[in-house]
């Protein structure tokens, strides 16, 4: 598609899979946001898209070269801090049906993060009560034991430990429930906060870890997400994956840097 060269993207994001029906696949880097903030500030994350946003039919749109006005729907979001893939598409009524799969909970996505500690037992389904906060510009999500908060489900399993013996895993994170903040939260609930959470995480190991490494990033990462949904009576099977960044094989591969701070 012609037309997908076309889009501004910001420095770091690029597509990673199409689909004829219209349905995109982009690789967000982490520190860029979903879209741009409904109430700017001068502290805003910079979009992963460099466009005008209409937050009403939720499509980012641009004028080409030609002078024509483009349109690109947004499919899912991400939190600014995470990096990974994010679903849009080119018409709405493409975007609508993957949408629909979202809601419905019949969309498979994996994450991977690195989190603080030696993850036990090697795989595990975690069920908690969580709510939301919302404070102004601020989202919050924390444990609820009243009838407003909704389960989080979430299954975990642990790919390997750091090598630098700083007492890291790296996990696989799958979702079976989409709350706000979720693995984030369910993370720190479990006493394996993600390293480089601002806002959940253990924020000593955090600042440490950030003066030894260089690296200045939350460490959750959407590996791959699928979905399937029917066309015109035909059906469409969708798979994207983004490749581990390379800031987690710095952190839990073999680091002189690191280990000779943890040895």
């Amino acid at each position: 598609m012609d037309f997908l060269k076309t889009i501004p993207f910001s420095t770091g994001c690029q597509i990673i899979a199409t689909h004829p029906c219209g349905l995109i696949a982009i690789n967000k880097k982490a520190g860029r946001a979903s879209h741009p903030n409904k109430n700017p500030s001068k502290n805003d994350k910079p979009s992963m898209i460099r466009a005008k946003y209409n937050f009403r039919d939720e499509y980012y749109s641009w004028i080409d070269d030609n002078q024509q006005k483009q349109h690109l729907y947004l499919v899912n979001r991400l939190d600014s801090p995470t990096s990974g893939v994010i679903l849009a598409a080119t018409t709405p009524e493409i975007a609508e049906l993957a949408k629909e799969q979202f809601r419905n909970k019949l969309v498979d996505k994996k994450y991977m993060a690195i989190v603080v500690g030696k993850v036990f037992p090697n795989t595990e389904l975690w069920k908690n009560k969580l709510s939301t906060q919302n404070s102004g510009k601020f989202v919050r999500s924390n444990t609820s034991k009243d009838s407003s908060g909704k389960i989080a489900i979430t299954r975990y399993k642990v790919e390997c430990f750091d090598e630098n013996n700083a007492k890291l895993s790296l996990i696989r994170l799958e979702p079976q429930t989409g709350l706000t903040h979720q693995l984030r939260v369910q993370c720190a609930l479990h006493r394996y906060p993600i390293l480089g959470d601002a806002t959940y995480g253990n924020f000593a190991v955090n600042k440490k870890m950030k003066s030894i490494s260089k690296i200045n990033r939350l460490f959750l990462h959407c590996l791959s997400t699928s979905l399937k949904f029917d066309v015109d009576g035909k059906t469409i099977e969708f798979f994207a994956e983004a490749p581990l960044p390379e800031s987690f094989n710095k952190i839990i591969r073999y680091n002189n840097q690191i280990k000779k701070h943890f040895f």
